[in-house]
């Protein structure tokens, strides 16, 4: 595997909020990126990449995949210097956890402030409210816009599910949330929410051996947020080009067919949501996946590009034919989604890189 200055984890448990790290490198001409499923992530260290990030998805099952060899090689990484980036499900794989899947990555001293302990029962609330951890739930008070504080600076970003940090001994504070807006989405009363949100740490950093870890709650890389995106970058020393060298190519029309065949059955779930894991889905997530197919797709040639759409009407047909109420159909049927998105935005990245 070549090496690359940032490799990001699309591998199991991942959600689709990796491609707006995608949308962002490429729109700031920031090339030098993999996007890698769980095994080839871990192989990827072995190379000394300056940075390994892992974003949004299923925590629980991120956490199982990198059980072992792949938490090992991860503190090997940031013993040697490197530069760990947890968002959202990302953060918490590092915060101290005496339960498994997390009990073997505990590299910060900062805890979690967004668990309760008094939520019963678990069995329906949806995961997008609260995920039971031991004999307790992480919870998430409030979605969607937040303010953040950083210093005297302020500036907005979306909260989907990420930690609240309890006030560090040893970690370095660099955010706090600051204020809700009249964007923010309340899934418990807004006071108990306003207490356990408002003043609280939203980004620490951790030194641990020569390396360090930047755990974010928020999405700064989020599209909609140039103010946060630009923030992020600077985080995480990622100088911007100016020349952004976008790949130009003629649109596949075999592969255009595919992919408005696969919109029209994503439409037709009717907004209803999937529980993948301890993760929900729905409709608008893949809908995401399928536009960073078709801004990527571009840089695929033959066999790459049939591999593509055959994966792509393999998810058409999937949906089209699940039973409603047997939402466990979808499981997989979201990993092929992942996956297929993840090698085809991979391979874009590569093609960005060489065109240099």
């Amino acid at each position: 595997m070549t090496k690359s200055n940032v490799v990001v984890y699309a591998g199991h448990g991942a959600s689709h909020s990796w491609t707006w790290l995608a949308d962002l490198f490429e729109s700031k001409g920031v090339f030098d990126v993999r996007f890698l499923d769980s095994a080839e992530f871990v192989r990827a260290l072995d190379d000394r990449p300056t940075i390994a990030l892992i974003s949004g998805g299923d925590g629980f099952a991120i956490a199982s995949s990198l059980l072992g060899e792949g938490f090992a090689r991860l503190e090997e990484f940031v013993d040697g210097g490197g530069l760990y980036v947890g968002i959202c499900a990302g953060a918490y794989l590092p915060l101290p956890s005496s339960i498994p899947p997390f009990s073997e990555f505990n590299l910060s001293s900062t805890k979690i402030e967004n668990i309760d302990c008094n939520i019963r029962p678990l069995d329906n609330v949806p995961p997008r409210v609260a995920v039971k951890y031991g004999r307790c739930a992480v919870v998430h008070p409030v979605r969607s816009e937040i303010e953040l504080k950083k210093g005297k600076e302020s500036l907005i970003a979306p909260l989907y599910g990420g930690p609240v940090f309890r006030e560090p001994t040893s970690d370095e504070v660099l955010m706090r949330y600051y204020s809700f807006t009249p964007r923010t989405e309340f899934q418990f009363a807004e006071l108990w929410a306003r207490q356990m949100v408002i003043g609280k740490p939203a980004a620490v950093l951790c030194r641990h051996g020569d390396g360090r870890l930047l755990l974010l709650g928020p999405h700064l890389e989020h599209p909609r947020y140039r103010e946060a995106n630009n923030e992020f970058l600077d985080l995480l020393g990622l100088r911007q080009s100016s020349s952004h060298g976008a790949l130009s190519g003629a649109g596949d029309r075999l592969l255009e067919k595919v992919t408005a065949d696969l919109k029209v059955a994503i439409v037709g779930l009717e907004n209803r949501s999937f529980v993948v894991g301890k993760k929900l889905w729905d409709g608008s997530r893949y809908l995401e996946l399928v536009h960073a197919i078709e801004r990527s797709a571009s840089s695929l040639r033959g066999s790459q590009l049939l591999a593509l759409e055959g994966d792509l009407r393999t998810v058409r047909d999937n949906l089209v034919h699940m039973e409603m109420g047997i939402e466990s159909e979808v499981d997989s049927t979201t990993e092929l989604l992942v996956q297929t998105a993840r090698k085809c935005v991979d391979q874009h990245f590569r093609a960005l890189a060489g065109s240099r």
